[in-house]
């Protein structure tokens, strides 16, 4: 009797029928077997034609779910929902998967219901650009190991565990801002965490993101800036989830009193960087940089301050409008 188990591959998509149809494709070469795999796609609301989809012939189950647009957290439970299979595996519509993906996924749920694993994920290369850190590519990877990784660093765009961990965990859930559910995954990690649940990375689970925040430094101020704006809601639901987000260390006001004087020191320095006048001068200094065609490794400096300088803008934004976090 064949004891492997069943995976529901979960997809939400939102306008993106080209990129949609070859993440479908990647999956077409994995090596576990297409009769214990289906393929959910939940439409959450798209106008491009992307229902064209359905009608497509696939070696596995694909199963194409519409919805009024809710965001990426609530189709993502919509697809668990529909779902029965014994492990789920949440994938975007933007990432591309090697043939061992599935199989070394779920071979970690084989033997332990209390795992969310993810795989080694890499920006694609043929997209990718000086911002991009993609140098791990490199590395030489055991792919018979898995790591244990922080909560904070499982994504939502690829990441598996059994079925009844994710209803028992309370499902996605999203801020109640409009767009995409920016904080879902970690705000569902921390609930995992606290119930005991383990995060792991698997090195053989080789899969490609074509992240379009990476292409421009434009992007990764605008998305940052965003995040971090959000992040206040979120550390309201979760007031001690804070110092496991080490992104915002330097960035909340300054706690007389309770902040060490290194950090305090910190925090001036990045209040005067994220002052309008500062990033105006640093965002033209990178500017010239780039015109004159330094490596990537001269640049990154500059770009990882800008950056942080709109996380910095971003979430005083955020505490500005909203209540006022406790840290």
């Amino acid at each position: 009797m064949d004891s492997r188990l069943t995976v529901s591959v979960i997809i939400p998509t939102y306008n993106r029928k080209s990129w949609l149809r070859e993440t479908l494709k990647s999956l077409c070469g994995q090596t576990w077997p297409a009769s214990h795999l289906e393929v959910i796609v939940v439409d959450d609301g798209s106008e491009d034609g992307t229902e064209a989809i359905a009608s497509e012939a696939f070696p596995f189950t694909l199963r194409y779910i519409q919805q009024s647009n809710q965001g990426d957290a609530a189709a993502r439970n919509t697809g668990a929902r529909q779902s029965q299979s014994d492990v789920l595996v949440f994938l975007d519509d933007d990432v591309l998967v090697e043939p061992e993906y599935l199989a070394c996924l779920v071979h970690e749920h084989e033997s332990f219901h209390n795992r969310i694993v993810v795989g080694t994920e890499y920006l694609w290369l043929k997209e990718s650009n000086p911002l991009s850190h993609d140098s791990a590519i490199h590395t030489v990877l055991d792919k018979q190991q898995t790591v244990e990784i922080p909560f904070a660093n499982v994504c939502s765009n690829n990441m598996s565990l059994r079925r009844e961990a994710y209803f028992s965990i309370g499902l996605m859930q999203g801020l109640d801002f409009p767009g995409s559910s920016i904080w879902c995954d970690v705000d569902f990690n921390y609930r995992a965490y606290r119930q005991g649940y383990a995060f792991y990375r698997s090195p053989g689970a080789i899969c490609w993101h074509r992240d379009y925040v990476a292409r421009s430094l434009d992007n990764q101020k605008r998305r940052m800036r965003e995040v971090a704006y959000r992040a206040v809601v979120l550390f309201q639901r979760h007031p001690d989830l804070l110092p496991h987000l080490p992104m915002f260390e330097d960035k909340t006001p300054i706690a007389w009193g309770q902040d060490p004087i290194r950090l305090v020191a910190r925090k001036v320095a990045r209040t005067i960087i994220s002052s309008r006048p500062a990033l105006w001068i640093m965002e033209r200094l990178a500017g010239i940089l780039e015109e004159r065609r330094l490596p990537p490794r001269t640049l990154r400096p500059f770009h990882r301050w800008i950056v942080g300088g709109y996380i910095s803008q971003g979430y005083r934004e955020g505490l500005r409008e909203f209540r006022p976090v406790r840290e």
